[in-house]
This record gives structure tokens, C-alpha cells and sequence, in this order.
């Protein structure tokens, strides 16, 4: 019997380690990056580029979409903000958070000149030692944006 637990306990100790269970815990915690994450979804359907730009480090980048030049640096990421002004977007689901980086799904409406209809978005940011964004990440195609929901 002693021999079966002790081989669970290490199995379960290796298993565990390979997860990184043991590692110190970031420097901003995880509910610090969601609840960021989560305003920065009621400051984006706002269209509050202040707000926003108040979730971000000195050194931004966002790629919206994925695949798409990113726009590097405050002030042009602030125009980025600017340019594309309110949009009906809602979260779906929990904002997921691993280490100083996170991950969340989008419903969004866009009523643009040039893309109008629906799409589901997901987002990725990093953050620095501060909670402030430094990277966000935005993974849709227009091709599926769909006039109706």
C-alpha cells in the first residue's frame, strides 16, 4: 500500500511540476489582468480612447487583425483607438488568465464604412509588471463578418 501511494505521489508531483504549479506567482495578479481586460470591453463599446489609452504601457503595439501591420506606440495606437470609435462589442464567456498575459472572446457589431455587420473576436494582451497592456492581439477575418447575427 505505502509503495502505491508513493508512486502516485511522485507521479502527481512530476505531473505537477511539468505545469509550472510551483512557480512564484506573477507580479500583477490575475484578477488585476481580468478586471483591466474586462473595462477594456466597456471602454472600446464607449469609445473611450482615454480610458483605453489608460490600460496601456509607454511601449504599445496592437494587431488588429492578426496578420495585420501592427501599430506600434502610444500615439499611434491612441489613433487606432480614435479612428475606430464606439463598437457595439460585448464579452462572451470568462477572460482567461495565465501569467501576465490574457485571453477573451468578443461578440461584435461594426458599423463602418467599409465593414458592417457581425463577427466574434478573440483577444489576446500581454501586460508589464504594472498591469498595463503592452501587446494586444486581435484574432478575426472580415471575410466572416455576417450581416445578421
Amino acid at each position: 500500500m505505502k509503495i502505491i501511494f508513493c508512486s502516485i505521489a511522485i507521479t502527481m508531483g512530476v505531473a505537477l511540476s511539468g505545469l509550472n504549479v510551483f512557480a512564484q506567482a506573477p507580479p500583477v495578479a490575475p484578477e488585476r489582468i481580468r478586471n483591466a481586460m474586462e473595462s477594456y470591453v466597456r471602454l472600446l463599446a464607449s469609445g473611450d480612447t482615454d480610458g483605453i489609452m489608460s490600460l496601456y504601457g509607454e511601449h504599445p503595439s496592437v494587431e488588429d487583425p492578426v496578420g495585420g501591420k501592427p501599430v506600434v506606440g502610444r500615439e499611434a495606437v491612441r489613433a487606432f483607438y480614435t479612428q475606430a470609435g464606439a463598437i457595439k462589442v460585448e464579452l462572451v464567456g470568462p477572460v482567461v488568465v495565465a501569467g501576465l498575459e490574457g485571453a477573451m472572446r468578443m461578440s461584435a457589431e461594426l458599423d463602418m464604412v467599409a465593414l458592417k455587420g457581425f463577427i466574434d473576436v478573440i483577444e489576446t494582451m500581454k501586460f508589464d509588471d504594472q498591469g498595463k497592456i503592452i501587446e494586444m492581439r486581435a484574432y478575426w477575418n472580415p471575410a466572416e463578418i455576417s450581416p445578421a447575427r
